[in-house]
């Protein structure tokens, strides 16, 4: 019983981030913009030097968001597929603030709880997934009497708005030409890991052989 409290816990948290993370409609980004970014280090580059003749997946996440962290576990294996093929490039972009991450990846014991939520819905008990973070958008998390909290410095400059999509986890997949050819939000519960890494992996195998 306390196993499902948690986890409604988790979801009506999600639910009422998502709703405060969307934004006035905009027109549809189809092209990879050349957007600042820093990596886990610190180290400044932008998408459009990351993505540069290479087909571009990018993952759109949070901490603390079940729905990501179940959809993690196949990202991975796409991850450990792809990261020595020069011609794909696989990052993820985290809105959480890159303190926080750092310290969810060492395993801190602050962040038990959003670990073990991560542990349950993605099968790892690791995280091997590069992660970039867009200048100004570092939400922050407070535990205690509220379970979480979210206040980025400023949230028009979150991915959601950037790169033009809402909800998480969203997926982006552009070509060489830095042109997007898929796009897509969730992960559901009954969502099937095989097929969804099957499609995936399609799309981005033909955007490596397009022309």
């Amino acid at each position: 019983m306390k196993k499902y409290i948690i986890l409604l816990i988790a979801f009506f948290i999600v639910s009422s981030g998502m709703a405060g993370h969307k934004r006035p409609a905009k027109k549809s980004s189809s092209r990879l913009p050349d957007l600042d970014v820093y990596d886990i280090h610190g180290k400044h580059t932008t998408l459009g030097a990351l993505g540069k003749n290479k087909v571009t997946f990018i993952d759109n996440w949070f901490i603390p968001c079940p729905p990501c962290f179940r959809e993690m576990g196949i990202l991975h294996k796409l991850y450990f597929k792809y990261k020595s093929n020069p011609n794909v490039n696989f990052i993820t972009i985290c809105r959480t603030d890159s303190g926080i991450v750092k310290k969810f990846m060492a395993k801190d014991k602050s962040l038990a709880t959003f670990e073990g939520w991560y542990e349950s819905n993605s099968g790892r008990s690791d995280f091997k997934l590069p992660v970039y973070f867009i200048p100004g958008c570092n939400e922050k998390i407070y535990t205690g009497v509220a379970l979480a909290k979210y206040t980025p410095d400023d949230k028009t400059k979150c991915a959601d708005v950037q790169l033009v999509f809402h909800g998480y986890p969203t997926i982006l997949i552009y070509d060489k030409k830095g042109k997007l050819i898929f796009k897509r939000t969730g992960f559901g519960l009954n969502e099937d890991p095989d097929t969804y890494m099957a499609k995936l992996n399609g799309v981005i195998k033909a955007g490596i052989v397009a022309k």
